[in-house]
């Protein structure tokens, strides 16, 4: 932490002032990248040093919206996932596809896909060393030896081009040190956790390093099946984790530098189940007989078959029933569940400063990830009323992307050029069961579809500074997409892919020849332009504007007529404007961040549900409607006193669908709201540090605390939909405002030494709340289950140094 003289020095002309973009507070340096050469040194530990704009700037000097978390707090508050910086970033949510703890949807700023299946991209994209990535599987690994996590709100329309119209995160790991050194640790926590994190630097010469690192994860799990049955007193929730990195840093020549990086993340999980919330009494799919009348499908009803397997509260009422009278954490399944994912990389970036004015950077990537899962949807013993079963997923992707970035005119004009390719190529297989019992002859259902997607653009950007004070920045990309989709789906052996015949009628296409392949094409310029002004050399106030562009594609899920035409790209064009500082109010040193947008969401691809052949529940996805997004964002760093630090942040999101019409009935449905976007959410977090007489090393105490308004947590229901619920019903519908409290302790330098100790707790009083869920109580399943997030978890670290 710098010294107050020094921040003086930089700040003290500006009493009063608001800033813009994020402020990622007075801590340490950290480096938020885009595709950037190594950290360069900071002035002082103030300023914090970015490449959004592909050169290295200090935060506070540019128009772009980040949200910056150092590595210190990223060990503080035990950072192990995309959904903990969920608690460090108001805007910013995570939720599991349909309770998979592997497939991830993200969100920024109200801008979010219905779901992360292939064939929709998504609208936040995850970045590792500068390379996307893709698909939602595995896009959660890798969340160890990092020096920092970047959060880039708001469509990245240039520099980051492909499927970024919400924002992106950027994961930067850490390089190789000039010395040798070795750090470590060895963690111990609640529901059987045992964790390890290595990382080695070895400089084999003093132009070439090597960094390895790897870490473990072990859990049990906090889910406990109080089912009956074989499976009554497992656990899930539980994970088991290996991860391995190699990073290898050489100077080439005087003038080229090169970065090699291999990763291999093995997540095997052993489930999140969801807890069955209220069962529609009207629907004959899961209505309980206790007789033979009224069967349902030629059967004498669920109670009668469910009795023959021996199970006395067989009943989904019951099962309501009993989840009301328990703990959230006691989960019902009839099956073995897991969600496991696979994947390894190798990145390449090399850098060239071919003059003192002129460098060439390429970075090229080749990853694969590997998937596979089997959830028991409808959380509850009776046997398949809605399951996956041992679904997977396999997918390779590489990408090039080139670049050129220079200065001109005596450096007033500060610019890069760029081209990107990017393949991906890969397969899911979702086989299910819909009411198997009642329903054998629509069972399995078996869903197949492969990918073949490639993408490709050029960019290019400058900033001209008109005076000294005042510069323009403007860019433009294009994109261009070709999407390929091939749809293999069957039911209970037969194809179930629809065709029309010549003659107007429609049949299925037969089972030796069930395939049949899509394929479109989709382009779209996006952009940039800003204008920022220095007041001060403290004070900044800008102005930006940017366009981006989420790619179309085809619906997986597809197996009418209908359902095979190609859904269109989506546009998000926004306004920001602000200003940014740092300053005293006597002796106390702050820093503010304020921005207020405004944004334009058109042709927005959602995802309807529907039921298809023999009631089963399917999908169709559609340009359906168009939404505006209002946003005001505060941060505020305080530092009162020498060693301790506060910051607060504060966001206000307001979004609207302007014009929302059901496809195929034509109903407005405007009134829809916008899901996981809380309109008020609220992060606090203090730092206290305290160093000990005698060199006996130094204490850091953290506490944060994140709050979010009421939320909707179901992306398939509209207005329409929510209307048809009883008023009992709707609050399940919904995740009312709730508070999560994370702390930290630590000892630093142990007594002198090269160790630390560190004690946490995650959601200390141990809140219950929803992280998604399958809301289905109006169609064929007929019934609401909700996934929750993690009780309170407390654990101990003890790293070490040599």
């Amino acid at each position: 932490m710098m010294t107050r003289a020094a921040f003086r020095g930089c700040a003290g002309r500006t009493a009063i002032a608001v800033s813009i973009v994020v402020g990622a507070g007075l801590h340490a340096p950290v480096y938020a990248q885009e595709g950037a050469p190594a950290p360069v040194a900071q002035v002082d530990n103030s300023v914090i040093i970015v490449t959004a704009r592909r050169r290295a700037e200090n935060l506070q000097d540019v128009p772009i919206a980040v949200t910056a978390v150092d590595a210190q707090t990223l060990t503080d508050l035990r950072v192990t996932k995309a959904e903990d910086l969920e608690a460090l970033e108001p805007t910013f949510s995570v939720s599991p596809a349909s309770g998979y703890v592997n497939k991830n949807v993200y969100s920024l700023r109200g801008i979010r896909p219905t779901e992360a299946i292939y064939g929709q991209d998504p609208t936040v994209a995850i970045y590792f060393a500068d390379v996307v990535q893709s698909p939602a599987q595995g896009s959660n690994l890798g969340f160890y030896d990092l020096e920092n996590v970047q959060i880039l709100k708001g469509p990245q329309g240039t520099l980051f081009g492909r499927n970024t119209v919400g924002g992106a995160v950027l994961m930067t790991p850490r390089k190789p040190g000039a010395e040798f050194a070795v750090n470590g640790m060895v963690g111990f926590g609640e529901w059987g956790l045992f964790e390890t994190e290595l990382g080695i630097d070895i400089p084999l010469s003093p132009t070439f390093a090597v960094r390895l690192a790897g870490r473990t994860i072990d859990s049990d799990g906090y889910q406990t099946n109080v089912a009956q049955g074989p499976f009554f007193g497992t656990k899930l929730g539980g994970e088991e984790t290996r991860s391995v990195r190699a990073t290898i840093v050489g100077d080439l020549t005087d003038s080229i530098q090169h970065t090699l990086i291999a990763t291999y993340d093995k997540k095997d999980t052993n489930g999140r189940l969801q807890v069955l919330q209220a069962v529609n009494p009207a629907n004959n799919f899961i209505r309980c007989y206790d007789g033979p009348g009224n069967p349902v499908g030629g059967s004498a009803g669920l109670c009668a078959i469910e009795a023959a397997r021996g199970l006395t509260l067989p009943s989904a009422f019951d099962a309501v029933t009993r989840a009301e009278g328990r703990d959230v954490h006691d989960v019902e399944s009839d099956i073995p569940n897991y969600d496991n994912v696979e994947a390894w990389s190798v990145t390449s970036n090399t850098v060239a400063e071919l003059s003192d004015n002129l460098t060439f950077k390429a970075i090229l990537n080749y990853r694969e990830v590997d998937s596979e899962a089997q959830i028991d949807l409808d959380s509850t013993q009776i046997r398949r009323i809605l399951t996956s079963e041992d679904q997977t997923a396999d997918l390779r992707h590489h990408s090039v992307e080139l670049q050129l970035q220079g200065s001109s005119l005596a450096d007033r004009l500060q610019w890069v050029l760029g081209g990107f390719y990017y393949h991906e190529q890969g397969t899911e297989s979702s086989p299910g069961y819909f009411f198997e019992a009642l329903l054998p002859g629509a069972n399995p259902i078996e869903q197949k579809a492969i990918a073949d997607n490639t993408s490709y653009s050029v960019f290019a950007q400058g900033s001209f500074k008109l005076t000294d004070q005042l510069t323009l920045t403007a860019g433009a990309r294009m994109n261009w997409d070709r999407k390929k989709l091939t749809l293999l789906t069957k039911t209970a052996g037969r194809c179930a892919l629809v065709v029309s015949n010549p003659d107007g009628t429609r049949a299925p296409l037969p089972n030796n020849a069930c395939s049949l392949p899509l394929e479109d094409n989709f382009s779209q310029p996006t952009g940039t332009v800003s204008i920022d002004y220095k007041i001060t050399p403290d004070l900044l106030v800008y102005a930006t504007s940017r366009l981006g562009y989420r790619s179309g594609g085809f619906n997986l899920r597809a197996d009418i007529p209908e359902e095979y035409e190609p859904f269109k790209p989506e546009t998000v064009i926004d306004v920001e404007g602000g200003v940014k500082a740092d300053y005293y109010v006597g002796p106390v040193r702050m820093r503010s961040n304020l921005a207020v947008y405004h944004q334009w969401y058109d042709d927005i691809q959602r995802t309807v549900a529907v039921e298809n052949a023999g009631g089963s529940p399917g999908s169709s996805v559609v340009n359906a409607a168009s939404a505006t997004v209002f946003g005001i964002e505060l941060q505020q760093s305080i530092e009162p006193v020498e060693g301790l630090t506060i910051d607060a942040s504060y966001a206000f999101t307001k979004p609207e669908f302007e014009d929302y019409q059901d496809p195929f009935t034509m109903v407005d449905l405007s009134d829809t709201p916008f899901v996981f976007t809380p309109r008020h959410a609220v992060n606090l977090r203090a730092t206290v540090e305290q160093p000990l007489s005698g060199d006996n090393g130094t204490l850091r105490l953290t506490g944060n605390a994140a709050w979010q308004d009421e939320v909707w947590i179901n992306a398939l229901h509209t207005s329409e939909i929510i209307a048809q619920h009883p008023p009992a019903v709707l609050p399940l519908l919904k995740q009312s405002a709730y508070w999560v409290f994370d702390f930290s302790a630590g000892w630093n330098n142990v007594l002198g030494s090269n160790f630390d100790l560190q004690a946490y707790v995650r959601n200390a009083f141990n809140e219950d709340y929803k992280v998604g869920g399958i809301q289905l109580y109006t169609g064929a399943t007929g019934f609401i289950a909700a996934a929750y997030g993690p009780p309170r978890q407390a654990g101990v670290q003890l790293r070490f140094r040599f």
